[in-house]
C-alpha cells in the first residue's frame, strides 16, 4: 500500500518495453495484444475476447507486471478451480501473489494470532488471487460462528470510538461481547483496517441507516441481519474489501460469468473489490457474447463504461444483429448487403476502443491447415453426429424415446411448474438423452448442474409432492413420464448400461482409443457419466483378461461394478456365463505380474530420480521435497518399504502409470521429469511456505510432504482400473490436476476422460493427447459448447502436431487431421430439431466474433452466390490487434 501508482501511461511504457524485450516469453499474436492494450488502458478498461486455447492468460499476466512495475496494486479474480494455474502463469511473468483467497477463513487468515511475523496482510500484496467464490460462504439466523459476521460490528464499533466520536469510548453493548471478542483474527484486521484503510470509505460505511445503533439488542449482532442480498450483509463485505485495499487494475477471469447482479462474481466486483479513482478492468472470456447481443451490455457494464457510450454501442450492436438476420435471408440483394455493411461498421467502431479478439484465422497450424486442404479456416473442426437408430432400440427404450418426444411437445403447451421444469431441459435444447436422464439426477452430486440450470429436480416417479390438477395436459405429461421411466425400472440394476446414448457413445470412444488416441467426455449428470465410466472400464478389464494383458485391479469390486462387468460380457458377446469367482482368479494372477513390476521400479525409483536430476535440474521446491522421500525411505526398513502403503510404493506406483509402456526403457532422466510433474500436479506451486521465503526448508518440506502423500495415495492406491475416469463435482482439485497431467501423456491411462460440463469446460489444458471431444447431452449454449472444444483446441495440441507430421511427409493427398467434435444424437427426433437450434445460435456468435456471417451451412442454401458471401463474410467487424509487431 506504500507504493504511489505511476499511473497508466507509465504501464503503457511498461507494456512496449515487455514486447520489444520478450522478457517474458510471448507470440507474435500476444505481442499484439500488449501494444493495443498500451494504447486502450490509459482511456478505459478492455475485454480481451481471444478464441479459445491462444493464451489469454498470458497477455493478463504480462498486463499485471506492467501494473505492478509502475507501482499500482491488481486483483484477480478466478474461477475456484484454476487458481493453481493462475499462479503458475504469474510466476513466469515474474509476478509474485500469495495462493489464490478462497473464503472468509483464508481471509482472516492473514490476522491470525499464532506465528504470523510472515503473514503480510492482503492489502500489502502488490498482487492478489480471488476465486468467484469468495462471496459465497454461508451465515444462518442460529449460526455459532460469529467469525461470519464479526468483522463489519467490530470495526463500526472501533470506528464509531476513533473516527466518528470525542469520547474514544467503544459504543454500548460492544466491550464484552464475546461474539465481537472470540476470534483474536477478528480483533485484530478490524484495528488494522481502522489503522490502515482508507478512512473516508469506512466512514461513509459507518454512516449508513441502521449502522450506528448500538446495545443489547443492535440489529449489527444478529446473524439473521447478514444473509446474503441484505444491506448488512454488503456491508461486511465493504468492509472486507477494506482489509484487501483499493486496486488499480481488476483482472476478471472468465468474466461472461455469473452476469445477474445476484450472483458471487457480481457482487465481488461490486461489494468486496474496491479500487482507485483511475482504476482499470480487464475482462477475459472466450465467449462475451453466448446467446444474444444483448449480453455485450453486461460485458461492458463489467469493465465500467460510461453510460452514454454504453448506450450507442448497445444500440450499434443491437442494429448489426438485425442486419445479420437480414442479410442471411438475402444476400443476394445489393441494397441488404450495403446496409449490412454500414452496420458492420458500426458495430466495429462501437466496440472498437473497448474490445480484442484473436481468432484461429490467424494461427499458423489453421492457416497451414487451411493452405493444405484448400477449405475454410474453420474446417479444421468436423461436427460429426454420433446417431442412435431408434428403429433398432428395444421396445422399452423405443416407449421411452416416444414419451420423450412427446413430453417436448405436451409440455410447450403448458405454464404449470411441472411443465416448465420439464421444458427447462428441452427448451434449452439439451435434448432427449438429456431428459431421460434427468430420471437420475443427483441432489448432492449435481448440485451445481442444477442451481445452473435454475430449477430442482423433478420426480419422476409418481409422488405427492406433484401437484395434482385438472389441467390435461399436466396430466399427460405426467403419464408420459411414467412411461418414460419405464426402462429403469424394469432394468433397475443395469438400465443405465443399456442406455442408447452410453452404448452409442462407447462404440466411437473405443474406436478411437483404438488409433491411439484419447477422447474427452462431456455430460450434465452424474450417474449417466459414472455409468459410462463403469462400462468403458469394464469392457477394457474383459479385454485385458481374454489376452491376457495387465489390469491395474486385483478383484472386483462393488456390486455396481459387477453389474457393468455383466453387462460388457454380454455386450461383448463373451461365450457362456461370467463366473466371479474364475474371473477374481484370472484378476489376481494377471494383477501379480503387474504388481512384480512395479515393485522392480522401487528398487532403483531413487538412484533413477536422483541421476535424472544431473539433467532436469529440478527447482529448490522440487529437490527439498525430493529429499525428504529419500530420507523417509532411508529410515525404513526394506520390510516396512515394501508395504503398499508406503510413500515408496506409491510413489513407484505413480510412475508406473504416468510412464506406462515406456516403463521397461524410461532413462533417468524421464523418472525424473515424472517426479517433477508429479509434485507440480499434487499441491499449489507456493503450498507449504510457512514463512513467504519462496522456498521450502526441512521442516516446511516435511510437512508438505506429509500432505502429498495423502494426496498421491488416495489417487494412486485406487481399488479399480482407470482407462475411464470420472470428473464431477465431488472430484477434489489435487485429484483435477493428477488427471490432468495423467489425460495430457499419450502413453497410460485413463485413455478417456469423462467430465461434467460445469466442472470440466473452463481452465483444463487437455490437449495434447486428445483432438476428440463427445458430447453425451450436447448443450444449448453455444458459449458453452465453445469452451468444452476449447479443452483440446489449444496452442500445442495433438491435433497440431499431427497436421505438422501429414504436411512434413507430403501426405496430403487423404482426408487431414481435424478437431473432432461428436455429439450423441437420436436420430429422426426432436434432438435433431435441437442440433439445429445449437447450430443456429453458434452461426449468431460466429457472425459477431469469427467474422462467419453466412457459414457454410447456410452457403449450402445459395450455391451459386459464392461471391456475395465473400463479400459479407469480408465485411464482418475484425477486432483483432495489428499484425505487425
Amino acid at each position: 500500500m506504500s507504493q504511489r501508482f505511476g499511473g497508466w501511461n507509465r504501464v503503457a511504457d511498461h507494456l512496449l518495453s515487455l514486447t520489444d524485450s520478450r522478457e517474458i516469453q510471448l507470440n507474435d499474436g500476444q505481442a499484439a495484444s500488449l501494444l493495443e492494450l498500451a494504447k486502450r488502458l490509459p482511456n478505459n478498461g478492455v475485454i480481451i475476447a481471444d478464441e479459445v486455447g491462444m493464451g489469454k492468460t498470458r497477455i493478463a499476466a504480462a498486463v499485471a507486471r506492467a501494473v505492478i512495475a509502475a507501482g499500482g496494486r491488481v486483483a484477480i479474480l478466478v474461477p475456484p478451480g484454476l487458481g493453481y494455474q493462475w499462479s503458475d502463469e504469474l510466476q513466469t511473468a515474474g509476478v509474485n501473489a500469495p495462493p489464490i483467497l478462497r473464503s472468509l477463513d483464508g481471509f482472516l487468515n492473514a490476522w491470525r494470532p499464532e506465528g504470523n511475523e510472515h503473514i503480510q496482510p492482503w492489502a500489502e500484496h502488490t498482487a492478489v488471487l480471488i476465486s468467484h467464490a469468495f462471496c459465497n460462504w454461508q451465515i444462518k439466523s442460529n449460526t455459532r460462528r460469529s467469525w461470519k459476521w464479526s468483522l463489519l460490528p467490530k470495526t463500526l464499533a472501533l470506528a464509531q470510538a476513533s473516527l466518528l466520536r470525542e469520547s474514544k469510548k467503544l459504543p454500548k453493548g460492544t466491550k464484552n461481547n464475546t461474539e465481537l471478542n472470540n476470534d483474536e483474527r477478528i480483533t485484530k484486521c478490524a484495528k488494522w483496517i481502522l489503522d490502515k484503510s482508507n478512512n473516508q470509505q469506512l466512514k461513509t460505511i459507518a454512516k449508513r441507516d441502521g449502522f450506528n445503533q448500538w446495545g443489547k439488542n443492535s440489529p449489527l449482532f444478529k446473524p439473521e441481519n447478514y444473509l446474503k442480498h441484505t444491506e448488512y450483509r454488503r456491508g461486511l463485505e465493504n468492509v472486507i474489501g477494506l482489509g484487501l485495499g483499493n486496486f488499480d487494475l481488476v483482472i476478471i477471469d472468465e468474466a461472461h460469468k455469473n452476469r445477474g447482479s445476484e450472483g458471487n462474481l457480481e457482487r465481488l466486483l461490486k461489494n468486496v473489490v474496491a479500487v482507485t479513482k483511475h482504476a482499470r478492468c480487464l475482462a477475459m472470456t472466450a465467449t462475451p457474447v453466448e446467446l444474444d447481443a444483448t449480453q455485450w451490455t453486461q460485458m461492458l457494464e463489467r469493465i465500467r463504461v460510461g453510460d452514454a457510450s454504453k448506450t450507442a454501442a448497445t444500440t450499434a450492436i443491437s442494429n448489426y444483429a438485425k442486419s445479420v438476420t437480414r442479410v442471411r435471408q438475402c444476400p443476394s440483394d445489393k441494397e441488404v448487403r450495403k446496409k449490412f455493411k454500414v452496420s458492420a461498421t458500426a458495430f466495429k467502431l462501437a466496440l472498437n476502443d473497448y474490445l480484442l479478439r484473436r481468432d484461429k484465422r490467424k494461427d499458423p497450424a489453421v492457416i497451414k491447415f487451411q493452405n493444405a486442404s484448400g477449405e475454410g479456416y474453420h474446417a479444421y473442426r468436423r461436427e460429426q453426429e454420433i446417431l442412435i437408430d431408434t428403429a433398432q432400440l428395444s421396445s422399452e427404450w423405443k416407449r421411452a424415446v416416444c414419451a420423450a418426444e412427446a413430453l417436448s411437445f405436451v409440455t410447450r403447451q403448458s405454464d404449470r411448474t411441472l411443465a416448465k421444469r420439464l421444458r427447462l431441459t428441452l427448451g434449452n435444447s439439451h435434448g432427449i438423452a438429456s431428459l431421460i436422464d434427468q430420471l437420475h439426477r443427483d441432489d448432492k452430486e449435481d448440485q451445481k448442474q442444477i442451481e445452473a440450470d435454475r430449477v430442482s429436480w423433478i420426480a419422476t416417479q409418481h409422488s405427492s409432492k406433484i401437484e395434482l390438477t385438472a389441467d390435461k395436459r399436466l396430466l399427460r405429461a405426467e403419464w408420459w413420464q411414467n412411461v418414460m421411466i419405464q426402462p429403469f425400472v424394469k432394468n433397475s440394476g443395469s438400465a443405465l448400461f443399456d442406455h442408447p446414448a452410453i452404448l452409442a457413445a462407447v462404440e466411437e470412444i473405443e474406436a478411437i482409443c483404438l488409433q491411439g488416441e484419447k477422447v474427452l467426455v462431456f455430460g450434465r449428470f452424474t450417474r449417466p457419466l459414472r455409468a459410462l465410466v463403469q462400462l468403458l472400464n469394464a469392457r477394457e478389464m474383459l479385454r485385458c483378461v481374454d489376452a491376457n494383458l495387465p489390469w491395474p485391479q486385483s478383484k472386483v469390486h462393488e456390486n455396481e461394478e459387477w453389474e457393468a462387468i455383466l453387462s460388457a460380457h454380454r455386450q461383448l458377446r463373451r461365450q457362456g456365463e461370467l463366473d466371479r469367482v474364475l474371473l477374481d482368479i484370472a484378476l489376481a494372477e494377471q494383477y501379480q505380474a503387474l504388481d512384480n513390476h512395479r515393485r522392480n521400479i522401487r528398487e532403483n525409483l531413487i538412484s533413477h530420480i536422483e541421476e535424472g536430476f544431473t539433467l532436469k535440474q529440478p527447482g529448490k521446491r522440487v529437490r527439498a521435497l525430493f529429499d525428504v522421500f529419500k530420507k523417509a525411505v532411508k529410515e525404513d526398513s526394506e520390510q516396512i518399504q515394501g508395504n503398499e502403503d508406503h510413500a515408496l510404493a506409491v510413489v513407484a506406483r505413480a510412475m508406473h502409470e504416468l510412464l506406462q509402456a515406456n516403463t521397461e526403457n524410461a532413462t533417468p532422466s524421464d523418472f525424473a521429469q515424472a517426479f517433477i510433474d508429479l509434485v507440480a500436479a499434487a499441491s499449489d506451486r507456493d503450498e507449504g511456505d510457512a514463512d513467504g521465503d519462496g522456498q521450502l526448508d526441512e521442516a516446511e518440506a516435511s510437512g508438505l510432504w506429509a500432505e502429498l502423500k495423502i494426496r498421491l495415495h488416495e489417487e494412486y492406491n485406487r481399488p479399480e482400473g482407470g482407462y475411464a475416469r470420472l470428473m464431477f463435482g465431488e472430484t477434489k482439485p489435487a485429484t483435477r490436476r493428477f488427471l490432468q497431467l495423467a489425460f495430457n501423456r499419450k502413453q497410460g491411462h485413463p485413455k478417456v476422460l469423462v467430465a461434467q460440463s460445469l466442472v470440466g469446460r473452463e481452465g483444463l489444458n487437455l490437449h495434447k493427447a486428445c483432438r476428440t471431444v463427445v458430447l453425451l447431452h450436447p448443450e444449448w449454449n453455444p458459449g458453452v459448447v465453445e469452451q468444452q472444444i476449447g479443452r483440446v483446441d489449444r496452442i500445442g495440441s495433438l491435433w497440431e502436431e499431427k497436421l505438422n507430421q501429414v504436411t512434413a511427409d507430403k501426405q496430403v493427398n487423404g482426408d487431414l487431421p481435424r478437431i473432432e467434435i461428436r455429439p450423441v444424437v437420436f436420430r429422426g427426433t426432436y434432438d435433431e430439431k435441437n442440433w439445429q437450434v445449437l447450430h443456429d445460435r453458434w452461426d449468431d456468435l460466429r457472425a459477431q466474433l469469427h467474422g462467419i456471417v453466412i457459414s457454410p451451412r447456410i452457403a449450402e442454401k445459395y450455391p451459386d452466390a459464392e461471391e456475395m458471401i465473400a463479400e459479407i463474410n469480408g465485411a464482418a467487424p475484425n477486432f483483432s490487434p495489428s499484425s505487425t509487431v
